[in-house]
């Protein structure tokens, strides 16, 4: 009965690891991708009268 209580406490952690994993992967694409957006208007330009 200990070993069953073991193992189901060790699953119970792997999913956790495995989840947290899963939205550090998909709220880290989502972050790049907000800072490509906002980097769209920063640029400068240099005009030279003559």
């Amino acid at each position: 009965m200990n070993d069953k209580k073991k193992l189901i406490e060790l699953f119970v952690y792997i999913a956790i690891i495995i989840i947290g994993c899963i939205l550090l992967i998909t709220s880290g694409k989502k972050d790049t991708a907000n800072k490509m957006m906002d980097m769209g208007g920063n640029t400068s330009v240099a005009v030279l009268d003559e």
